[in-house]
């Protein structure tokens, strides 16, 4: 069996699962990123020079973070900051809240992780429309693309962001 197959087959399993009813659906995504974060190598994670330096610990979180973003569409790096300071976990934070420019530094210097982490959380949204009868299968390069789309999107949007608070 090629790892695609039993790959596609994991996740068909994991989003045939009737989700938690707490959160329902997110919460299952949750556990599809959190997962893919603990199977990485954690040498692919890279710490992030500059004002920030992330534990191990916070390094996943904030792949986990972004991973999860990416994949519910949401990409402003200003945006996932200021939901992290709203947000009851601030205090897990080893370094402090993460700032969107500790987060766009991140995803540069993680992205092969960021990458691999997202196709799998896109997978698992894909192996829930086949369950669902939306989709018939899962298209690999399809989910690799649509990844590799998100990041570009995300450092679109920071660019444009910067770029915009650079003319006020």
């Amino acid at each position: 069996m090629s790892a695609s197959k039993s790959n596609t087959d994991f996740f068909l399993r994991l989003a045939a699962k009737p989700a938690p009813q707490a959160g329902g659906w997110n919460e299952s995504l949750t556990v599809a990123v959190e997962a893919a974060v603990e199977n990485l190598d954690e040498s692919a994670l890279r710490p992030t020079p500059g004002r920030q330096q992330f534990s191990l610990l916070d390094a996943k979180r904030l792949l986990a973070l972004l991973s999860w973003s990416y994949a519910r569409e949401l990409y402003s790096s200003a945006e996932i900051h200021m939901r992290l300071r709203r947000g009851t976990t601030a205090e897990l934070w080893e370094g402090g809240v993460p700032g969107a420019t500790d987060i766009a530094r991140f995803r540069m210097e993680n992205r092969r992780a960021l990458q691999a982490c997202l196709q799998v959380a896109l997978r698992f949204l894909a192996a829930r429309k086949v369950v669902e009868g939306i989709v018939t299968r899962i298209n690999e390069a399809y989910i690799a693309a649509e990844a590799a789309r998100r990041i570009i999107a995300a450092i679109f949007i920071d660019n444009t962001e910067e770029e915009a608070m650079a003319l006020l």
